[in-house]
């Protein structure tokens, strides 16, 4: 679905997300989303 709107394949989304876990990691605000998502979120 994603992938679809921005025009790109899942596997360049799941790369995006997963760059983005790195880059973010010690950031509050992306720690406050993440702790919102479910335990078994993919990413």
């Amino acid at each position: 679905m994603v992938s679809n709107s921005l025009k790109i394949s899942q596997e360049e989304v799941v790369k995006a997300l997963n760059r983005l876990r790195r880059e973010k990691a010690d950031d509050p605000e992306y720690k406050k989303l993440r702790k919102d998502l479910p335990k078994n979120w993919p990413v």
